[in-house]
């Protein structure tokens, strides 16, 4: 299979996951298909040994996600919130790990194209052209890798389980976030 063989597949794959092919869906397939190859990962295949952080919460997540195999359930796939065209791909067993970044995203040139017409551009352009490839460290404690919960507690205040060391501990005791900080709910 060609590299444009390659990419349609994956394409189509993170199309059926989100529920239609935008921009942001074309992004991500290229650039997860570009980290998978640069860790020597096969595509379509359970990737136990990578962990990716998100840097953005819309359309090319879901396709990172799609082509990766990584999800949230699993502890493979984080979401950082940023707000940026970007993700980092770690792999766990030797510690390599990379930050890419779309060029298009962070260019103050606004290219005027169709969705096809993008989707055409990314089969074409090697992938060096489309992205920035930057080495990082990856700072993990052990509560942040995939598997079986290694810390549970209750919170003192409302008497939730808080599992993976998620908890503050304010004058030795353990609250849950929303306790300590403040929740994104509000119980009525």
């Amino acid at each position: 299979m060609d590299n444009k063989e390659i990419f349609e597949e994956q394409l189509e794959k993170a199309g059926k996951f989100h529920g239609d092919i935008c921009g942001g869906i074309v992004i991500g397939t290229k650039l997860a298909i570009y980290a998978l190859g640069k860790l020597g990962m096969e595509l379509n295949q359970k990737n136990k040994d990578l962990i990716v952080f998100l840097e953005i919460d819309r359309c090319m997540s879901d396709a990172v996600q799609a082509v990766t195999g990584c999800s949230m359930g699993k502890r493979s796939l984080k979401q950082m919130n940023y707000g940026k065209f970007a993700a980092s791909f770690y792999k766990i067993s030797t510690g390599e790990s990379f930050r890419v970044t779309d060029l298009d995203a962070n260019s103050k040139e606004k290219r005027d194209e169709t969705t096809e017409e993008m989707i055409e551009r990314f089969k074409k352009t090697p992938s060096d052209e489309l992205f920035s490839l930057q080495p990082v460290e990856i700072i993990l404690n052990e509560n942040e890798l995939p598997g079986s919960p290694r810390d549970k507690v209750f919170c003192v205040s409302c008497n939730e389980k808080v599992m993976d060391g998620k908890q503050i501990v304010i004058g030795g005791k353990s609250l849950c976030k929303s306790c300590a900080e403040g929740s994104y709910y509000r119980i009525l």
